[in-house]
């Protein structure tokens, strides 16, 4: 019965402070986000995305994209990966979209930045990677993708990393 209590009381509490000025509020930021990307030419020019899906296997990425013309952007990403062969990565790159829509459709890239293992080592490396971009609407964007980094090494070691990405970002 005391198990019952207290999530009684917290929806109570919601119903009794809730008004109609702060749902108008919440529904017009739902339908601010939600609603589909206009096709007047509005875009966003600079993209923060994060991976949720890699919370669950201790993988961590953040994005920040800049657009500088209609198909190309510039920007940094930092990853850190927690498994057996744990990581720390940091790259600047250069997208290229060649449909002339920074931040929809297929994207190609190139990348380079520093790479730390467990120990400590410590790489630079450049690669490449290949996305699809979808702009939801006019702060929501999804991106998807995969590519490949070579490590720069003076010791024996892993060579070649593979990168993945699915990032949802809030575009501004």
């Amino acid at each position: 019965m005391s198990r019952l209590l207290l999530p009684a009381l917290c929806f109570a509490a919601c119903l009794g402070t809730a008004s109609p000025a702060s749902a108008q509020l919440h529904v017009g930021l739902l339908r601010t986000l939600l609603t589909p990307f206009p096709t007047s030419g509005a875009m966003p020019t600079q993209v923060f995305s994060a991976n949720p899906v890699g919370l669950a296997f201790d993988f961590y990425n953040f994005d920040y994209e800049l657009r500088t013309t209609d198909s190309v952007t510039v920007g940094a990403g930092a990853s850190r990966f927690g498994g057996r062969q744990p990581y720390m990565n940091g790259d600047l790159f250069l997208r290229y979209y060649p449909s002339g829509r920074a931040f929809n459709g297929l994207t190609l890239g190139v990348k380079a930045g520093m790479t730390q293992f467990r120990g400590g080592d410590r790489h630079p490396g450049v690669g490449i990677d290949i996305n699809q971009s979808s702009t939801v609407n006019e702060h929501i964007v999804m991106s998807a993708g995969l590519g490949l980094k070579r490590l720069i090494r003076t010791t024996p070691g892993i060579d070649v990393i593979p990168t993945f990405r699915f990032n949802v970002g809030i575009g501004f």
